[in-house]
């Protein structure tokens, strides 16, 4: 009697942990395709190999995963990469300190077991392969912005930015004040827009909506940012297409002194943080109300670049001494959060998609991840031969 008793109780131990196991297994999997009938099972829910299946596979385990050495020997200063797989041409648009820009198509199925498309000639592709016009040297000419820029300005990241579908890219810097629209395709001016009474030194675009609409924001020397509409439909500024030629700005933005250096605009919150040469750093609303103020610790110089994240949180990097940075985070209500100083002069930022994680490359050549709420330093990277001037992240965040 006694032996069936312990026989019975371990029995029903272990029917209690196949229905723990199983518990959890549902809670883990829920929402996915059973794994009896895949192949390979989905990773469990919110794990790393969700949101990266090919994070520790094949070619992917290395830092670096491949070099893409233009012929133009000069450097690159913006970098846009727009890889959503139902784009017409995912591609990494990049644009160098000679106004030469090349539309590099991404491959989002190399590599993937089950995309659409797939082979296994396809999986030993590398994810970017270099515009044709580019590589060839043949049509380079084609792929330049020739009009005259301003003498005393220093082309920069922030002199250019590239719509959503990789057709347009906007830039500005240019004599007559004005900021321009250049075809991706063929290199050709689409639309010239004024506004400004003096030379617009900066521009930013919110994220987009359906359709490819979103705001853009310029900065001049004159001190005002203005916040225009970019029409994915009519594919220019403003959304009248009867009246491209003399577009109006949404709101005229007030508050600075000097010299626009640096903005970033949140379509979601509905705000616009820029930075002048001097005086703090100022938050408005997309409809033009100055909100308020961001001010660094003292041993800040001008700021340098802005961004801000849909979760509130807005990270200025600011002028340090010589071969200096400094970092700070603040609460979108102003307060700050965290302060760095680096070791480095910091030339691009970035923030993950999920507002979590900050990426930043300088004139070092390294690039480093940090949390965004409170800069602890989460990875440093190989170092590069040269300093950075862009940074971007594809769509899947790799």
């Amino acid at each position: 009697m006694k032996g069936d008793q312990e026989g019975t109780e371990a029995l029903i131990r272990g029917v209690k942990e196949g229905r723990n196991q199983a518990a959890i297994s549902q809670v883990q999997c829920g929402g996915q395709t059973p794994s009896q009938l895949l192949i390979e099972p989905h990773p469990p829910r919110s794990s790393a190999m969700h949101l990266s299946p090919l994070m520790f596979k094949d070619q992917l385990q290395q830092d670096v995963i491949m070099v893409l050495k233009f012929p133009s020997n000069s450097p690159v200063t913006h970098v846009a990469a727009n890889t959503l797989p139902h784009l017409a041409t995912p591609a990494v648009v990049t644009v160098t300190c000679s106004r030469v820009f090349a539309v590099n198509r991404w491959h989002n199925t190399a590599g993937v077991r089950g995309a659409p498309g797939y082979s296994l000639e396809q999986a030993h592709h590398l994810p970017i392969e270099m515009d044709a016009l580019i590589a060839s040297n043949s049509g380079s000419g084609g792929r330049q912005i020739s009009d005259l820029v301003d003498q005393s300005i220093s082309i920069n990241s922030l002199c250019f930015l590239v719509t959503a579908d990789n057709h347009y890219i906007l830039a500005c810097g240019f004599w007559d004040n004005s900021f321009r629209v250049y075809s991706s395709e063929t290199g050709s001016q689409s639309q010239i827009v004024f506004g400004h009474w003096d030379v617009v030194t900066c521009l930013a675009r919110s994220e987009s909506y359906i359709g490819g609409d979103c705001y853009v924001v310029s900065g001049s020397r004159d001190a005002t940012l203005l916040l225009w509409y970019w029409s994915g439909r009519h594919h220019a500024i403003g959304d009248n297409a009867n009246n491209s030629d003399f577009p109006a700005p949404r709101a005229v933005l007030t508050g600075h002194d000097h010299e626009l250096v640096c903005v970033a605009v949140c379509a979601e919150l509905g705000l616009v943080i820029s930075g002048a040469k001097e005086g703090p750093c100022l938050v408005h609303t997309i409809t033009g109300d100055l909100l308020r103020a961001l001010e660094g610790p003292d041993s800040c110089g001008a700021p340098r670049l802005i961004t801000v994240s849909s979760e509130g949180h807005c990270i200025i990097c600011y002028q340090g001494g010589p071969g200096q940075g400094h970092l700070c985070t603040f609460s979108i209500n102003g307060k700050l959060l965290a302060s760095l100083e680096l070791a480095d002069s910091t030339r691009a930022i970035l923030l993950s998609s999920d507002g979590q994680n900050l990426v930043t490359g300088g004139d070092r050549g390294v690039v480093e991840v940090w949390r965004a709420c409170d800069l602890k330093r989460h990875y440093v990277y190989p170092g590069c031969d040269a300093g950075i001037r862009a940074l971007d992240l594809s769509h899947d965040q790799r």
